[in-house]
């Protein structure tokens, strides 16, 4: 198995989330006596997801960086080409089955009935909202909201709506959190594992939830924004993205929309 020590130290150093940081030793747990490249591109075909592809070929990075000394250009040299299917793009939840999802949200125990609920309010990734402390529910620049790091390191402000408020509200003065937000098992932050499974539990008792996930929820978010007129540079801030052609990338207009835009050509022809 590769040495764990400086690895861990880079990891520190780059300032990446606990869950991050725990799933980039999981990987390398992985890797045993082999090769890290070698393994790694035994890992990768092109049907491998290319949300499986990032995280593995990141932890080998690392790693390489780390324990072998090499430069960050000569660590890409060596690592094959994040290449990978793309992850199939599903429909956001409509309206209905929106409402249908927090209705049934509201049966799960807390801390995850908090989190699904505020899934569909803030398009946060799943492990942010998880690894949320108390002090990054805060004002900034006079608007509530939360302030965290997110992916990359990233600090990152999330509005909180009247709505998602108040959801947080009802949360802390029934549980009074207090280093983190949301506590799991042995005084650490809750696993996605924990929430992921209410959603599953959901897709599988009713058919019109099929499919539901945390990353189904940001879509939606997404797609109830841009129904909503937010332009693309905001949503590209609400949702974390690196750049503006990720978030085009991430975004697709639903039926509904496409719908109304043939009708609007039909007024003006």
């Amino acid at each position: 198995m590769p040495k764990l020590n400086s690895f861990n130290d880079r990891l520190e150093q780059m300032r990446l989330s606990y869950r991050t940081k725990k799933q980039y030793n999981r990987i390398l747990s992985q890797v045993g006596r082999k090769d890290p490249v070698k393994w790694l591109r035994e890992q990768i075909t092109n049907s491998t997801p290319i949300g499986t592809v990032l995280p593995l070929r990141s932890a080998i990075k690392h790693y390489l960086i780390a324990e072998q000394g090499l430069e960050e250009d000569q660590a890409e040299e060596l690592l094959p080409k994040a290449r990978g299917r793309s992850n199939k793009m599903r429909a956001a939840l409509t309206p209905d089955q929106l409402e249908l999802y927090k209705s049934e949200s509201e049966h799960s125990p807390d801390p995850c009935r908090t989190i699904l609920l505020l899934l569909p309010e803030t398009g946060m990734r799943i492990s942010e909202l998880c690894d949320l402390r108390t002090d990054d529910d805060t004002l900034f620049q006079g608007i509530r909201g939360f302030l965290f790091r997110g992916k990359g390191d990233k600090q990152r402000f999330i509005p909180l709506s009247s709505r998602a408020a108040a959801i947080l509200d009802e949360y802390k003065e029934k549980h009074e959190p207090e280093e983190w937000m949301f506590l799991g098992y042995q005084d650490c932050p809750i696993r996605p594992a924990a929430v992921r499974k209410y959603t599953r539990k959901m897709a599988d008792t009713h058919e019109e939830l099929k499919g539901v996930s945390p990353h189904l929820l940001r879509h939606t978010f997404a797609t109830n924004a841009l129904r909503g007129g937010m332009e693309l540079r905001n949503l590209q801030a609400l949702l974390g993205h690196a750049s503006i052609e990720t978030t085009a990338r991430y975004l697709h207009p639903d039926a509904q929309m496409l719908f109304d835009a043939i009708k609007a050509l039909e007024v003006t022809n």
